[in-house]
């Protein structure tokens, strides 16, 4: 349900007024409020407002500014992919950072978004001992994760374009569309920049809801085909050197 502020104000009430916010009540899961000719001051009065509202996400694009409720299928699939991604790592020696929703702003671009999960992988050393993390300075996250159950008001590939992140893996309808980030902006590969040859679109079986099995179930499932995976790819590797 997307709500334009310019014609309803019944779930949230902004008066924007010399660049202050007021905010009364936060709309229902799955709504989105859009604001469009929104300063970058205002966005960060929202920033500001709404952190007492941590479910509350704001995607911000040159202007437009959109303001949503996950919905549980975002919250559950966001964490069951964070919890792949740490065993795929650790299972490969990698290091990861996650940092989850983080905002992540950039004013010379004036783009801001909150991914459902992110992580630094390659640069990881660089933020290790990192909380407040400068775009100005810092690199931006490695892989950032989409879930995509419902339509969005601004262009989120547009804003991690922005914002230099090199991968975003987008779930959509059970399949796993990897992006990655080139000269002329995203295009999709089957493998990932962070993984390598290790096949990442396959761990889509993993993430589906099972009625006969739970979750740390599949977890140990996944580990064991994650293992598995790794000792092929050695294996086909041994192969090709003799």
């Amino acid at each position: 349900m997307v709500q334009d502020m310019s014609k309803h104000t019944k779930d949230v009430k902004l008066v924007i007024m010399t660049q202050t916010l007021a905010v009364t009540t936060a709309p229902p899961g799955g709504s989105r409020i859009v604001l469009y000719d929104v300063s970058w001051d205002t966005y960060e009065k929202l920033l500001e407002a709404f952190a007492e509202h941590p479910k509350l996400r704001i995607n911000y694009y040159q202007g437009t500014l959109e303001l949503m409720t996950p919905l549980p299928e975002h919250e559950t699939y966001a964490w069951i992919f964070g919890r792949l991604i740490t065993v795929i790592t650790e299972e490969m020696g990698i290091e990861i950072r996650g940092f989850k929703s983080t905002t992540w702003c950039f004013q010379p671009k004036a783009v801001g978004k909150e991914a459902n999960e992110c992580f630094y992988i390659q640069n990881e050393a660089k933020v290790r001992n990192k909380l407040d993390i400068d775009l100005k300075n810092d690199p931006p996250p490695d892989l950032a994760i989409e879930i995509d159950v419902s339509n969005s008001s601004v262009d989120k590939m547009a804003i991690y374009a922005e914002l230099k992140v090199p991968e975003v893996w987008r779930y959509e309808q059970g399949q796993l569309i990897i992006n990655l980030l080139t000269d002329k902006g995203y295009v999709e590969s089957e493998n990932s920049f962070a993984f390598g040859s290790f096949p990442v679109k396959e761990i889509t079986k993993f993430i589906q809801l099972n009625s006969q099995k739970g979750e740390n179930a599949r977890m140990r499932e996944f580990r064991e085909w994650v293992r598995a995976q790794l000792s092929n790819i050695t294996s086909a590797k041994t192969n090709y050197a003799e």
